[in-house]
């Protein structure tokens, strides 16, 4: 695949915002060409950078994802293209029994240093408004930009949505006395939707890097908030591994709260009445409000209700009987409510304990016949057999969409 231009140009639908744009080819597709763009409002138009930095950067998870040559038009710079083929080296080594391994793939690009921009120049964190954000930024008041990205969570098609949680964010920053940039992309409407089931695992480290790269002139640092308190040995798409690998000679990358568990941080926001009035930890509708049925909106109920700081103007109280009947997907998620678990018990919320255990033991049931679910879905002849069984197994459950 090949980047072959990248141009500035006026945004087609949204008065006063500036587009980077950059034409992308397939070699299993000649002949055609997909526009990817970055848009940011006027005033920071003079400082999106048309070097290669971004689109690599971007790229590189659908690259890996179809096997094929990632080539550059633009320069690069020497330090982000020395440190690309060990980002890919770290994900072949951690998914070499998943996805059915990950290669690397060649990259070929012109290299040139990065040089800042013609301002002064400051530090950026991303800020969805969940926990992790939120606790990196109440904790670091040296990232005065904060980056908030339309076309992640919040899909393009729902600019009303962007524009209710934008509001939110932008409130919380000015109390914070920060400055809210917002950021749209079309990056997950493109082909780069292929790596949809990876975009966890690899795609958002790399465009939450790609979305940074594209106003490398105006950051000398961009801080991303880490996820996992256990991240030193948990593969994920935005780690303390890769993160700082995605940095240039102008500009650093940070991950921040590697370390901390997710108990803690909620604690710590908790007093933060800031934070309480605009958290949103929920991106399973697209929505700019918490759909307070899933579990990450479940997790932070707990903990929240635990410490006596519910309901707040984001969170309601949680249904305990609809929690015995949330799913956990994952062993990770079932860590985590081990640990709610422990907390309810200590703080005499029996309630709270019993539930969570019938919770977690129903999951421990659900994902091992999955498993014989997804083997028998492995047979063309009775496939639909497997996916009637998938959905009885699974109905009656919050519906979770796959781990973004």
């Amino acid at each position: 695949m090949d980047l072959v231009s990248v141009r500035l140009g006026e945004a087609p639908s949204t008065p006063r915002r500036v587009r980077l744009i950059g034409d992308v080819t397939y070699d299993d597709r000649p002949g055609e060409i997909e526009q990817y763009w970055f848009e940011v409002p006027e005033a920071y138009g003079h400082s999106l950078s048309l070097s290669g930095n971004p689109w690599i950067t971007s790229l590189l998870p659908l690259a890996v994802t179809l096997g094929e040559p990632l080539r550059i038009s633009a320069s690069v710079d020497p330090v982000l293209y020395a440190n690309l083929p060990k980002v890919m080296e770290t994900w072949a080594r951690w998914y070499r029994r998943r996805f059915r391994g990950i290669k690397p793939v060649p990259i070929e690009a012109p290299r040139k240093s990065s040089e800042p921009g013609p301002g002064p120049r400051s530090a950026a964190g991303f800020f969805s408004g969940g926990v992790d954000s939120f606790f990196m930024v109440l904790n670091n008041p040296a990232v005065t930009n904060l980056i908030s990205v339309h076309g992640f969570d919040i899909p393009l098609r729902a600019p009303a949505e962007f524009e209710r949680l934008r509001s939110r964010l932008a409130s919380a920053s000015e109390e914070l006395g920060r400055e809210l940039l917002d950021v749209s992309t079309n990056l997950r409407e493109t082909r780069f939707e292929a790596t949809r089931s990876r975009w966890g695992h690899i795609g958002h480290g790399c465009a939450l890097a790609g979305v940074g790269l594209a106003l490398e002139p105006r950051f000398h640092s961009v801080s991303i908030a880490g996820t996992h308190s256990d991240e030193a040995r948990y593969p994920w798409g935005s780690h303390p591994d890769t993160d700082p690998l995605f940095s240039t000679s102008a500009t650093r990358f940070l991950h921040e709260g590697a370390g901390i568990a997710r108990s803690g941080k909620i604690a710590f926001l908790s007093r933060s009445p800031v934070a309480m009035r605009s958290l949103h930890v929920c991106w399973r509708d697209g929505s700019s409000e918490n759909c307070g049925e899933c579990r990450k909106c479940y997790q932070a109920m707990l903990h929240l209700e635990l410490l006596g700081a519910l309901p707040s103007p984001t969170l309601r109280k949680p249904d305990l009987g609809r929690l015995e009947r949330l799913y956990l997907k994952s062993p990770t998620y079932e860590g985590y409510f081990r640990e709610i678990q422990a907390k309810a018990q200590t703080a005499g919320r029996t309630d709270i304990a019993k539930m969570v255990g019938k919770c977690v033991r129903r999951s421990r049931r659900i994902r091992r016949l999955l498993k014989a679910v997804d083997w028998l879905g492995s047979h063309p002849r009775v496939s639909w057999r497997a996916r009637r069984l998938r959905n009885r197994l699974l109905a009656d459950r919050p519906a979770v969409k796959a781990t973004p």
